[in-house]
């Protein structure tokens, strides 16, 4: 009854995001596919895994649908093993995760917009719309983290593993980059943050006495692209959705009452709570930001480019000015070394890097240090930016001394493999699962020991 190690290999690219949510599904009649335990798998679910192949430009064969089919049922084993141990996600882990897809997905298509006009919705929108598969993801991570345990591999198993590899069957890898980064975000002027203060709680007191409408302020002059042509109402929120400052001024308002003006990361707001359900609500805001100029954008390139100078001549070591000045919270804590997000690891597939950052490192020398170049955020935020080449490979066929850590998270999938095939041997001993007949054909059926489908 072996378990096709690409069924571990989905769920954890699912968890770490994967490649970019599908588009819904046209509509259709739904029906049950299949039911393990409590839980249930719709002919919509099979239909959603079928339509990303299909993006993915993989044949939908009937083979590729029974990989999906058995990928979902095992999914749902999961789910019900996790209602049976009481097994939960925090929301605060969910909405992180959501925030952390949205950026990456952000970075793939270039903008904000962009991204909203793929899906035809708000960024509030599609986090809500994908917060429950988000969740259910998160959740079957978690079991099965529970059901593989911790997997130590140590250098010889590695190495065992590499030689039980046939020659012709090594992978063959593309050219690969690890870099560093220190970033700088143009610190905006006193007059500039002064400027825009006063003229949003201008607006303010227009709405609070009366002389202007809420509505119109927010369609002519609000800052935020979202929810600007929607007379700047959000719609009905989580918390957790929105940036801590936004949803703790919210919760502290009485329905149809008007914030004072107060700060985020994004700007200056302020808003009028709509109504409250529990721990969502919906408002209506304005935001203005305050603009950088351009004598703050040269004090930033000045800024890296001194830095550049020092750790050039051996002065500064790269990762700890990294570690002291970068404004770029994830690679900061890292030493300015940038991971990538689908494989957890510092390397980076030539073929996965932005535009922005390509043509920077593919003009580096291993180890050189870039000048300071703009580089664009998905809120349109201009800052610059030096790269550190750290490491380069060329494509090649997997090897120990190149491709450890890919060897080392490959014997380690072997071992994880083993453990859930072992644990799906001892759930399927009395687990009830039904399959619809229309799948009887499905190999794995047989390895799984339902017969015709039932």
């Amino acid at each position: 009854m072996p378990i096709d190690s690409r069924i571990l290999g989905l769920y954890a690219a699912l968890a770490l995001g994967g490649p970019l949510w599908a588009q819904p599904v046209p509509e259709v009649v739904d029906g049950i596919v299949g039911v393990v335990g409590r839980e249930v798998v719709l002919l919509s679910d099979l239909q959603g895994r079928q339509e990303q192949l299909r993006q993915n430009g993989v044949p939908i064969t009937a083979a590729a649908t029974c990989e999906e089919l058995r990928g979902l049922l095992y999914e749902r084993m999961l789910l019900d093993q996790a209602m049976l141990d009481s097994v939960m996600v925090d929301e605060g882990q969910v909405q992180a995760e959501l925030d952390r897809r949205i950026r990456y997905f952000i970075m793939q298509l270039g903008s904000q917009e962009k991204l909203e006009e793929f899906y035809g919705k708000s960024i509030t929108e599609i986090k809500d719309d994908f917060h429950d598969q988000v969740q259910q993801q998160l959740l079957v991570q978690r079991m099965e983290g529970q059901v593989s345990g911790e997997i130590r591999v140590s250098p010889r198993d590695v190495e065992r593993f590499f030689k039980e590899i046939p020659e012709d069957s090594l992978p063959y890898i593309n050219a690969q980059v690890e870099f560093a980064q220190i970033v700088r975000t143009p610190r905006v002027s006193d007059a500039e943050d002064s400027r825009v203060r006063r003229r949003i709680e201008g607006f303010r007191d227009n709405v609070v006495k009366g002389e202007k409408d809420f509505c119109t302020l927010a369609i002519l002059y609000s800052e935020d692209p979202g929810s600007a042509q929607s007379c700047g109402e959000l719609g009905l929120v989580p918390l957790g959705a929105m940036v801590p400052e936004f949803d703790a001024v919210a919760m502290s308002l009485k329905e149809g009452e008007v914030s004072q003006v107060f700060k985020t990361s994004y700007g200056y707001h302020f808003m009028q709570l709509i109504e409250r359900r529990g721990e969502q609500y919906n408002a209506r805001h304005i935001l203005l930001k305050p603009q950088v100029g351009n004598d703050d954008l040269l004090a930033a390139r000045r800024f890296l480019d001194s830095l550049a100078t020092l750790i050039r001549s051996g002065t500064l070591d790269f990762g700890t000015a990294a570690a002291d000045h970068s404004d770029d919270e994830e690679s900061r804590s890292s030493s300015g070394i940038v991971i990538e997000p689908n494989s957890n690891s510092a390397r980076w597939s030539i073929g996965e890097l932005d535009q922005q950052t390509f043509f920077v490192v593919d003009k580096l020398a291993v180890q050189e240090v870039s000048e300071p170049a703009v580089i664009t955020a998905e809120d349109g935020t201009r800052s610059f930016r030096i790269i550190k080449l750290l490491r380069r490979t060329e494509p090649h066929r997997a090897n120990l001394k190149d491709d450890y850590q890919l060897l080392l998270q490959a014997a380690e999938g072997r071992l994880r493999t083993k453990a859930v095939d072992d644990w799906v041997r001892l759930k399927l001993a009395d687990t009830y699962i039904r399959v619809d007949p229309a799948h009887a054909g499905c190999p794995f059926l047989r390895d799984w020991n339902i017969a015709g489908g039932e």
